[in-house]
This record gives structure tokens, C-alpha cells and sequence, in this order.
């Protein structure tokens, strides 16, 4: 049957369905990016419950308010989940404050959702939300160098390597390189992003 949990799906694609995250889905992100496997490519982590908790916590708050108010978010954060409820990973569409127009996209997924093509499917989420109801004008990711799943996902939808920042992320008391992906959405095949917004459900410049 379909997830009855409370959740309010912004789209849907077959099995999948994509909401704004909430406060009530903070204990599964968090349990999700506790995972070693997970963390490894995250520059944030390993971090403790409740590094994780004041970050995230007022991102879902701030979300929250400009819902309230029929605006989009700043810092838009995802949860996708299947139709039974279960949480299949986090996305993110955050707008970029020095580069107007611009959005950085993100996502982390659990374990078991590893080969399944959550990832790619949950990036063209993000990407037709960013393009179609966000009006971006840039699209950009960061990820750790080695990182060889969240590059081919950027690379995917139709993000170019723009360069690696030598030694930019401190993990672990060690510095990592960071790789750096880009695209104008002028440069993106838009009319079939566009099809795929409409496809998933959502509105144009409105949620």
C-alpha cells in the first residue's frame, strides 16, 4: 500500500516518491549518515548525533517557515521513500549565494539502496526541481576525489568537471581533494528536463 506516514509528496516517479524533508525524517538522515560506509565520502563526517542535529535542524526549520509562507527554500531539502514508507536517501537543491541564479545539488543514500538507480533517478529529481520549479540558471556538485558514484551521477545529468580543488576539505585531520562539476542550464537539453518535471509532478516556480 502507499506510505500513509504523514508524508506530503512534492512528486512521484513509479515507486518513488519525492517530499520536502521534515524534522520527523531527521533520525533516519542521521542514522543513514552515521554510517561509516556512507560517510566515507562526506567531508562532514564522521560527525555525533548531535553535530548532525544543529546542523540540520534549523535547515528544517528555515524549510519549514518558507513553506509556511508559500515560498520556495533557499536550501531546499529532500526525502525520497518508497510507496511503503521506506526511506531510500536525502537530496538537496541549495541555492548558491555568490553566484545568483546558481543551485549545488547533493544527495546521500542508505546502504541498501546501493545499485538499485536510486541515485540517478533522485539526481534527476533534483535537477528537474532545480531547473523547472527553482529557475536555475547554473547547476553545480561538489564531491570528494574518488568518489567514482556521485561523479558518474553528475556526469549523468549532463554536469561537466570543471576542475579539483587540491587538499580544499579537512576530514579526519587529513586534507582531501575536491572535485568540482558545472553546466549552464542553457547548455542542458531543458525541453526534456522540462518534460521530466512535468512527468514527476511538478509546477513551475511553485510548490
Amino acid at each position: 500500500m502507499d506510505y500513509d506516514g504523514g508524508m506530503t509528496p512534492l512528486a512521484s516517479h513509479d515507486d518513488e516518491l519525492y517530499a520536502f524533508a521534515t524534522l520527523a525524517d531527521l533520525p533516519e538522515i542521521v542514522r543513514m549518515l552515521q554510517d561509516p560506509a556512507v560517510g566515507r565520502w562526506l567531508w562532514f563526517c564522521p560527525a555525533t548525533r548531535e553535530e548532525l542535529h544543529a546542523f540540520f535542524e534549523p535547515l528544517l526549520q528555515a524549510q519549514a517557515r518558507a513553506l509556511a509562507e508559500g515560498a520556495l527554500p533557499s536550501a531546499a531539502l529532500f526525502v525520497v521513500r518508497d510507496r511503503e514508507g521506506t526511506f531510500l536517501g536525502q537530496g538537496a537543491a541549495v541555492s548558491v549565494a555568490p553566484s545568483p541564479g546558481g543551485v549545488e545539488l547533493g544527495f546521500q543514500l542508505p546502504r541498501h539502496t546501493w545499485g538499485r538507480g536510486v541515485g540517478t533517478r533522485l539526481g534527476r529529481f533534483l535537477r528537474a526541481y532545480a531547473v523547472f520549479t527553482a529557475g536555475a540558471e547554473r547547476l553545480e556538485g561538489h564531491v570528494l576525489a574518488g568518489n567514482e558514484a556521485s561523479r558518474r551521477i553528475l556526469l549523468g545529468l549532463g554536469l561537466h568537471h570543471e576542475g579539483t580543488r587540491r587538499g580544499y576539505r579537512l576530514k579526519e585531520m587529513v586534507r582531501h581533494d575536491e572535485d568540482v562539476f558545472g553546466v549552464l542550464v542553457s547548455e542542458l537539453p531543458v525541453e526534456t528536463i522540462e518534460s521530466q518535471a512535468r512527468a514527476l509532478g511538478l509546477r513551475r516556480g511553485r510548490v
